[in-house]
């Protein structure tokens, strides 16, 4: 993979500098998202990853690339989380009601902003969480969505999610879904973790949203049933989601699907790795 050193540093150092201006925050249906206007006729979101928010420094470099250095216009929401004007992570303190599967519906009330705004080509990005989520939504996406761009996206294992959970709080997670599966949706239970969040507060509802064995977490598997083309990227450093290249290349794709490792990257895509993300991903979509 090679890298534009100096072409890269100085369109990272504008990006950074330019952020402040070229970003609105705008509101739709009660959910909260970062504008960036461009005169590209194809616009992309950007979606970010676990109870993360739009201007985590993968989203908004991303972002900021795609809008300075290509002209995309590009919208970078909040997943709503229970938080959806928040400014930064998710508060673990906060008692959670959301599942992984509204992002779903969010990004079809974004992808109908767009239309909305008179675009008639969208590509989404997501990272991590956010590509897996993106894959969803991706088999019932709209006609105007052309492509996607998924970055390090989650992959899933119901055995070691189950065998990781137990290493890391010490109690059965089958036997934590069997008491949220008898008791109301909107019912609030203490667990020793959801999620990244320890001792965390839940609803019934949300504790199964996450952590009930589900092949629609796995994005390999989801991508058996996509149409839209596909571009995967792969961290050669990335010790969060290990083994995906492997897991792309054992299944038979629904469309169009190219991966890229960049090499030396890790989960996050820092610095001139993210460069190399957004060029790649241009060029997919200008062909």
């Amino acid at each position: 993979m090679k890298h534009w050193f100096a072409a890269g540093l100085l369109s990272a150092s504008i990006a950074a500098s330019m952020t402040a201006q070229a970003q609105e925050e705008i509101q739709h249906q009660g959910l909260f998202a970062d504008w960036y206007a461009g005169d590209s006729s194809t616009a992309v979101i950007v979606l970010h990853g676990t109870l993360a928010h739009k201007r985590m420094e993968i989203i908004e470099t991303f972002a900021s690339l795609l809008n300075e250095d290509y002209d995309f216009p590009v919208l970078a929401p909040n997943l709503a989380l229970n938080q959806p004007d928040r400014p930064g992570m998710i508060d673990c303190a906060i008692p959670h009601d959301h599942t992984h599967m509204e992002a779903v519906d969010e990004l079809t009330q974004w992808v109908s902003w767009l239309e909305g705004q008179g675009y008639e080509q969208i590509a989404i990005m997501g990272h991590s969480r956010g590509g897996a989520q993106v894959a969803a939504y991706l088999q019932n996406a709209s006609n105007s969505v052309m492509a996607a761009g998924l970055v390090a996206p989650a992959t899933y294992d119901a055995e070691k999610s189950a065998k990781g959970y137990q290493e890391a709080t010490g109690q059965s997670l089958d036997t934590l879904l069997e008491n949220a599966q008898g008791m109301a949706a909107d019912a609030q239970m203490s667990v020793p973790r959801f999620v990244y969040c320890d001792d965390a507060t839940v609803t019934a509802k949300a504790f199964i949203g996450y952590h009930s064995p589900n092949k629609r977490f796995d994005t390999p598997t989801l991508l058996t049933q996509v149409k839209v083309p596909v571009q995967v990227f792969i961290g050669s450093e990335d010790n969060v989601v290990e083994g995906l290249g492997e897991k792309l290349e054992a299944i038979q794709p629904g469309g169009e699907l190219a991966s890229v490792t960049i090499d030396g990257a890790d989960h996050f895509f820092r610095d001139l790795y993210a460069d190399d993300v957004i060029a790649e991903f241009a060029e997919f979509l200008d062909r």
